[in-house]
């Protein structure tokens, strides 16, 4: 584990000289740092990654994407000075009666994505930088996963540490997740009408179109129907009527009187 340390703190020192190069970090590997266990003025990030395994009795080898890697950080604005406390939890063989449980081994790629991490979250929590919501950067998985995690096996698991998600906190927080039936779900035909607005088809678009059922409707019934005069107003045709009528009568009555 000496030799995988001095490997954490060169690519930590890499990438904090390169943001705060005037600033003063330090990275101590801890193997007693107990999650959620923050004295005051600490706070913790946690990354679960990928990395291998190799058992010291059976030469067994195995590779998991839960890996926990603990964090402690506490920074000193006066003396422009940070600490960080590293713990790597381990697993153990499944297959050996009494297995010891062994340090995981990540690539050098994977431990600068891990580190790059927790710059991006000391950058934000200690000096208020960076953008609000930062998405973290995954590990590599460089081999398929055979079946589920084995959590009878994992240290993290059996601290009750391995199902939190990654986060730099101040205070110890427990996570909570509401059951299935109570998860609410988007109705999409709800969210169709409130995303939809359908307006009324104006009267003008079916002016000279007539319906269908008008249309059967004139060729079955074929009639003549005079048209209706309003009440406050006579129609043209009956005013043509009406003066026909007129003269027609001063007509006859011009004829009786010769």
């Amino acid at each position: 584990m000496a030799q995988h340390a001095e490997v954490w703190k060169q690519v930590f020192q890499e990438l904090i000289q390169e943001v705060k190069p005037w600033h003063k970090w330090t990275l101590t590997p801890d193997k007693d740092l107990l999650p959620n266990a923050l004295k005051p003025g600490w706070m913790q990030y946690q990354h679960r990654g990928f990395a291998r395994f190799q058992c010291s009795s059976c030469s067994r080898g195995w590779a998991s994407a839960h890996v926990q890697v603990l964090f402690h950080v506490h920074w000193s604005k006066e003396n422009s000075r940070g600490r960080v406390k590293m713990r790597v939890f381990a697993q153990r063989c499944k297959r050996c009666s009494q297995p010891p449980f062994e340090v995981p081994e990540f690539t050098q790629e994977n431990i600068s994505r891990i580190l790059n991490n927790l710059v991006i979250r000391i950058l934000k929590k200690c000096y208020r930088e960076g953008f609000k919501s930062m998405e973290e950067i995954p590990t590599i998985k460089d081999i398929s996963l055979e079946g589920p995690h084995d959590t009878n096996n994992c240290e993290a698991c059996l601290q009750g540490f391995c199902a939190q998600k990654s986060s730099l906190v101040a205070m110890p927080t427990q996570a909570r997740s509401l059951p299935t039936s109570q998860i609410p779900r988007a109705d999409p035909v709800h969210q169709v009408q409130r995303e939809v607005k359908i307006s009324p088809p104006s009267s003008r678009h079916f002016s000279s179109y007539p319906s269908q059922s008008h249309t059967v409707a004139s060729t079955r019934n074929i009639h003549w129907s005079p048209p209706a005069c309003s009440k406050e107003k006579i129609c043209s045709c009956c005013s043509f009527l009406l003066l026909i009528v007129l003269v027609v009568v001063i007509i006859i009555k011009t004829t009786f009187t010769i």
